[in-house]
Protein backbone atom coordinates (compact mmCIF):
# COMPACT_ATOMS: atom_id res chain seq x y z
CA UNK A 1 0.00 0.00 0.00
CA UNK A 2 1.05 3.28 -0.73
CA UNK A 3 2.17 5.42 1.90
CA UNK A 4 0.13 9.04 2.21
CA UNK A 5 2.79 10.76 4.11
CA UNK A 6 6.27 10.69 3.05
CA UNK A 7 8.78 11.88 5.15
CA UNK A 8 12.57 13.44 4.07
CA UNK A 9 15.26 15.26 6.43
CA UNK A 10 17.76 17.58 4.94
CA UNK A 11 20.12 18.17 7.74
CA UNK A 12 17.96 19.92 10.62
CA UNK A 13 15.51 20.11 8.79
CA UNK A 14 12.35 17.46 8.98
CA UNK A 15 9.88 17.23 5.71
CA UNK A 16 6.93 16.31 5.65
CA UNK A 17 4.46 15.75 2.45
CA UNK A 18 1.41 14.85 2.67
CA UNK A 19 0.76 12.52 -0.27
CA UNK A 20 -2.76 11.48 -0.39
CA UNK A 21 -3.31 12.11 -3.57
CA UNK A 22 -6.65 9.79 -4.39
CA UNK A 23 -8.12 11.72 -1.78
CA UNK A 24 -7.13 15.41 -2.06
CA UNK A 25 -4.82 15.11 0.46
CA UNK A 26 -7.50 14.83 3.01
CA UNK A 27 -6.44 14.71 6.58
CA UNK A 28 -7.22 10.71 7.12
CA UNK A 29 -6.87 9.03 10.23
CA UNK A 30 -3.64 7.55 8.54
CA UNK A 31 -2.06 10.88 7.43
CA UNK A 32 -2.83 12.52 10.57
CA UNK A 33 -0.65 9.50 12.18
CA UNK A 34 2.27 9.78 9.22
CA UNK A 35 2.45 13.37 10.43
CA UNK A 36 2.50 13.00 14.14
CA UNK A 37 5.33 9.98 13.98
CA UNK A 38 7.19 12.41 11.64
CA UNK A 39 6.98 15.22 14.04
CA UNK A 40 7.80 13.00 17.30
CA UNK A 41 11.10 11.67 15.10
CA UNK A 42 11.81 15.03 14.54
CA UNK A 43 11.69 16.14 18.28
CA UNK A 44 13.80 12.97 18.75
CA UNK A 45 16.83 14.28 16.64
CA UNK A 46 16.27 17.48 18.02
CA UNK A 47 15.95 18.87 14.03
CA UNK A 48 15.54 22.84 14.48
CA UNK A 49 12.61 23.19 11.94
CA UNK A 50 9.56 21.33 10.21
CA UNK A 51 8.36 22.13 6.87
CA UNK A 52 4.46 20.95 6.22
CA UNK A 53 3.87 20.48 2.18
CA UNK A 54 2.10 18.86 -0.76
CA UNK A 55 3.68 17.42 -3.69
CA UNK A 56 4.92 20.30 -6.23
CA UNK A 57 2.41 20.89 -8.49
CA UNK A 58 -0.61 20.12 -5.99
CA UNK A 59 -3.37 22.09 -7.04
CA UNK A 60 -5.45 21.19 -3.57
CA UNK A 61 -2.95 21.40 -0.19
CA UNK A 62 -5.57 19.99 1.33
CA UNK A 63 -9.62 18.84 1.38
CA UNK A 64 -9.46 18.83 5.10
CA UNK A 65 -11.21 16.56 6.94
CA UNK A 66 -11.51 13.09 5.42
CA UNK A 67 -15.49 12.83 5.30
CA UNK A 68 -15.88 8.98 4.64
CA UNK A 69 -14.09 8.89 7.98
CA UNK A 70 -16.61 11.59 10.13
CA UNK A 71 -19.10 9.52 12.38
CA UNK A 72 -22.70 8.34 11.34
CA UNK A 73 -23.92 7.64 15.09
CA UNK A 74 -24.71 11.35 16.05
CA UNK A 75 -21.36 11.34 17.58
CA UNK A 76 -19.89 14.62 17.96
CA UNK A 77 -17.07 14.95 14.73
CA UNK A 78 -14.62 17.52 16.14
CA UNK A 79 -14.46 16.35 19.80
CA UNK A 80 -10.89 17.65 22.14
CA UNK A 81 -9.88 14.30 21.09
CA UNK A 82 -9.96 13.82 17.29
CA UNK A 83 -6.93 12.87 15.53
CA UNK A 84 -7.04 16.25 14.16
CA UNK A 85 -7.16 18.09 17.19
CA UNK A 86 -3.96 16.28 18.72
CA UNK A 87 -2.02 17.00 15.70
CA UNK A 88 -2.88 20.77 15.66
CA UNK A 89 -1.68 20.81 19.58
CA UNK A 90 1.34 18.73 18.50
CA UNK A 91 2.31 21.85 15.86
CA UNK A 92 1.94 24.58 18.12
CA UNK A 93 3.44 22.35 21.03
CA UNK A 94 6.51 21.13 19.15
CA UNK A 95 9.95 22.83 20.32
CA UNK A 96 10.83 23.82 16.50
CA UNK A 97 9.02 26.24 14.37
CA UNK A 98 6.35 24.39 11.72
CA UNK A 99 6.13 25.99 8.71
CA UNK A 100 3.36 25.36 6.36
CA UNK A 101 4.79 25.30 2.58
CA UNK A 102 1.15 25.65 0.67
CA UNK A 103 1.09 25.05 -2.97
CA UNK A 104 -2.40 24.35 -3.92
CA UNK A 105 -5.76 25.61 -2.36
CA UNK A 106 -6.63 25.00 1.56
CA UNK A 107 -10.10 23.56 2.79
CA UNK A 108 -11.69 23.49 5.91
CA UNK A 109 -9.50 21.74 8.77
CA UNK A 110 -6.43 21.75 6.60
CA UNK A 111 -6.72 25.70 7.42
CA UNK A 112 -6.73 24.95 11.01
CA UNK A 113 -3.55 22.96 10.28
CA UNK A 114 -2.18 25.67 8.19
CA UNK A 115 -3.16 28.73 10.59
CA UNK A 116 -1.50 26.60 13.44
CA UNK A 117 1.91 26.34 11.60
CA UNK A 118 4.48 29.17 12.99
CA UNK A 119 4.68 30.40 9.16
CA UNK A 120 3.29 30.31 5.95
CA UNK A 121 4.85 30.24 2.41
CA UNK A 122 2.12 29.88 -0.33
CA UNK A 123 1.49 30.33 -3.53
CA UNK A 124 -0.70 33.10 -5.28
CA UNK A 125 -3.42 30.07 -5.87
CA UNK A 126 -3.04 28.93 -2.33
CA UNK A 127 -6.97 30.05 -0.77
CA UNK A 128 -8.32 29.57 2.34
CA UNK A 129 -11.49 28.26 1.98
CA UNK A 130 -13.09 27.66 5.83
CA UNK A 131 -16.77 25.05 4.62
CA UNK A 132 -18.84 24.28 7.85
CA UNK A 133 -21.82 26.14 6.71
CA UNK A 134 -21.32 24.59 3.06
CA UNK A 135 -21.24 20.79 4.31
CA UNK A 136 -23.43 21.22 7.05
CA UNK A 137 -21.12 20.24 9.72
CA UNK A 138 -21.17 22.49 13.54
CA UNK A 139 -17.72 23.73 13.85
CA UNK A 140 -16.91 23.63 17.60
CA UNK A 141 -15.87 26.51 19.51
CA UNK A 142 -12.08 25.30 19.54
CA UNK A 143 -11.77 25.20 15.97
CA UNK A 144 -13.36 28.80 15.54
CA UNK A 145 -11.23 30.00 17.85
CA UNK A 146 -8.35 29.33 16.07
CA UNK A 147 -9.08 31.90 13.46
CA UNK A 148 -9.81 34.71 15.77
CA UNK A 149 -6.19 35.57 16.45
CA UNK A 150 -5.61 35.59 12.88
CA UNK A 151 -8.53 37.28 11.43
CA UNK A 152 -10.19 40.49 11.73
CA UNK A 153 -13.96 39.13 13.48
CA UNK A 154 -16.03 40.56 10.76
CA UNK A 155 -13.97 38.95 7.88
CA UNK A 156 -13.93 35.78 10.21
CA UNK A 157 -17.91 35.67 10.17
CA UNK A 158 -18.18 36.49 6.42
CA UNK A 159 -15.43 33.86 5.82
CA UNK A 160 -17.65 31.38 7.79
CA UNK A 161 -20.86 32.57 7.14
CA UNK A 162 -20.56 32.24 2.92
CA UNK A 163 -18.38 29.17 2.99
CA UNK A 164 -16.03 31.62 0.46
CA UNK A 165 -12.28 31.12 -0.40
CA UNK A 166 -9.68 33.78 0.52
CA UNK A 167 -7.24 34.65 -1.83
CA UNK A 168 -3.53 34.35 -1.45
CA UNK A 169 -3.42 38.09 -1.78
CA UNK A 170 -5.96 38.96 1.16
CA UNK A 171 -3.99 36.21 3.56
CA UNK A 172 -0.94 37.83 3.05
CA UNK A 173 -2.00 41.65 3.28
CA UNK A 174 -3.99 40.30 6.68
CA UNK A 175 -0.97 39.07 7.64
CA UNK A 176 -1.87 35.36 7.84
CA UNK A 177 0.60 34.16 5.10
CA UNK A 178 4.34 35.39 5.37
CA UNK A 179 4.83 35.40 1.85
CA UNK A 180 3.36 34.58 -1.72
CA UNK A 181 5.73 33.39 -4.38
CA UNK A 182 5.56 31.50 -7.45
CA UNK A 183 5.26 28.34 -7.92
CA UNK A 184 8.89 27.57 -9.24
CA UNK A 185 10.19 29.70 -6.21
CA UNK A 186 8.13 28.12 -3.78
CA UNK A 187 10.55 25.56 -2.45
CA UNK A 188 13.79 27.52 -2.38
CA UNK A 189 12.11 30.60 -0.51
CA UNK A 190 10.54 28.04 2.33
CA UNK A 191 14.22 26.31 2.58
CA UNK A 192 15.85 29.66 2.84
CA UNK A 193 13.38 30.24 6.04
CA UNK A 194 13.90 27.10 7.37
CA UNK A 195 17.70 27.42 6.83
CA UNK A 196 18.01 30.82 8.14
CA UNK A 197 15.87 29.87 11.72
CA UNK A 198 17.89 26.49 11.51
CA UNK A 199 21.06 28.88 11.59
CA UNK A 200 20.14 30.95 14.76
CA UNK A 201 19.71 30.02 18.47
CA UNK A 202 17.50 27.06 19.09
CA UNK A 203 16.82 27.42 22.81
CA UNK A 204 16.31 30.69 21.94
CA UNK A 205 13.81 29.56 19.70
CA UNK A 206 12.18 27.44 21.70
CA UNK A 207 11.16 29.69 24.54
CA UNK A 208 9.98 32.33 22.12
CA UNK A 209 7.61 30.07 20.50
CA UNK A 210 6.15 28.83 23.71
CA UNK A 211 5.90 32.31 24.70
CA UNK A 212 4.12 33.77 21.64
CA UNK A 213 2.19 30.57 21.95
CA UNK A 214 0.92 30.97 25.63
CA UNK A 215 0.99 35.13 25.81
CA UNK A 216 -1.27 34.80 22.04
CA UNK A 217 -4.09 32.76 23.93
CA UNK A 218 -5.09 35.97 25.36
CA UNK A 219 -5.69 34.54 29.00
CA UNK A 220 -3.44 35.36 31.97
CA UNK A 221 -0.74 32.64 32.05
CA UNK A 222 -1.33 29.81 35.01
CA UNK A 223 1.40 30.15 37.70
CA UNK A 224 2.71 26.80 36.35
CA UNK A 225 3.00 27.74 32.62
CA UNK A 226 5.25 30.52 34.08
CA UNK A 227 7.46 28.16 35.86
CA UNK A 228 7.73 26.14 32.67
CA UNK A 229 8.52 29.24 30.18
CA UNK A 230 10.94 30.60 32.96
CA UNK A 231 12.74 27.15 32.89
CA UNK A 232 12.78 27.01 29.48
CA UNK A 233 14.59 30.51 29.55
CA UNK A 234 16.84 29.51 32.08
CA UNK A 235 18.15 26.68 30.07
CA UNK A 236 18.60 29.05 27.35
CA UNK A 237 20.47 31.77 29.05
CA UNK A 238 22.98 29.28 31.05
CA UNK A 239 23.55 27.70 27.85
CA UNK A 240 27.17 26.99 25.58
CA UNK A 241 25.03 28.92 23.17
CA UNK A 242 24.59 31.77 24.45
CA UNK A 243 28.18 32.09 25.24
CA UNK A 244 28.77 30.75 21.56
CA UNK A 245 26.66 33.85 20.44
CA UNK A 246 28.38 36.64 22.66
CA UNK A 247 31.93 35.13 21.37
CA UNK A 248 30.73 35.31 18.04
CA UNK A 249 29.74 38.67 18.22
CA UNK A 250 33.04 40.06 19.73
CA UNK A 251 35.05 38.42 17.16
CA UNK A 252 33.03 39.21 14.19
CA UNK A 253 31.89 36.06 12.91
CA UNK A 254 28.80 34.02 12.77
CA UNK A 255 27.69 31.84 15.58
CA UNK A 256 28.13 28.26 15.55
CA UNK A 257 24.53 27.19 17.47
CA UNK A 258 24.71 23.19 19.00
CA UNK A 259 21.38 23.42 20.63
CA UNK A 260 22.84 22.96 24.03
Amino acid sequence: MESVVEVAIKDSIGIVTIANDHKANALSADVIAGILSALDDFCSKELRVAIIRARPGAKIYSAGHDVSELPTDGSNPFSWDIPLEQLLRKVREVPMPVIAMCEGSVWGGACDLVVSCDLIVATPKATLAMTPAKMGLPYNSLGTSHFLGVLPVHRLKEMLFTADPMSAEEAQHLGIYNRVVSPDDLEDCTMGIAQRIASLAPLVIQVLKNELRELGAGAPLAPEMFEKLETLREKAWRSDDMQEGIKAFFEKRSPEFKGH
